[in-house]
């Protein structure tokens, strides 16, 4: 998740970080620290959001517990959710669980490649100067 480590990097990293990502035609894209993970960790949801009827849908959100290693940061997914069709899955401790990791993982890293091919990193680079104007 280069892009989303660079961005959260960009903002000050993950303690009170909530930034909106506007990035016209895309839906915009929200980072934001959620407290603790299942494991204690720090956590984030990283999502697109569109309104329907009046209420913000995700499309999707994934939610990461933050690890600082010596090799770097790893971010470990544990929550995936749509709201059309409606989809949650949390990820378990067990053999299921595993495989929705590694699922998870790898959806994870097609989305960040997305996300900077799409031109987020560049909006997020022009939002952080406005910011430090």
């Amino acid at each position: 998740m280069e892009t989303i480590e660079e961005i959260i990097a960009m903002f000050g990293g993950v303690d009170g970080l909530y930034v909106v990502i506007a990035n016209e035609p895309f839906m915009r894209l929200v980072i934001e620290h959620i407290g603790e993970g299942p494991h204690g960790l720090p956590a984030i949801s990283v999502a697109h959001y569109y309104e329907m009827n009046g209420d913000l849908c995700q499309d999707p959100e994934m939610c990461f517990e933050i690890e600082s290693t010596q090799h770097g940061t790893v971010m470990h997914p544990y929550m995936f959710q749509m709201a059309n069709p409606p989809i949650y899955q949390e990820v378990s401790n067990d053999a299921q669980g595993i495989a929705l990791t590694e699922e998870l993982r790898q959806f994870a890293a097609t989305w960040d490649r997305n996300l900077r091919d799409q031109g987020f990193m560049q909006a997020a680079r022009q939002l952080h100067s406005k910011a430090l104007m």
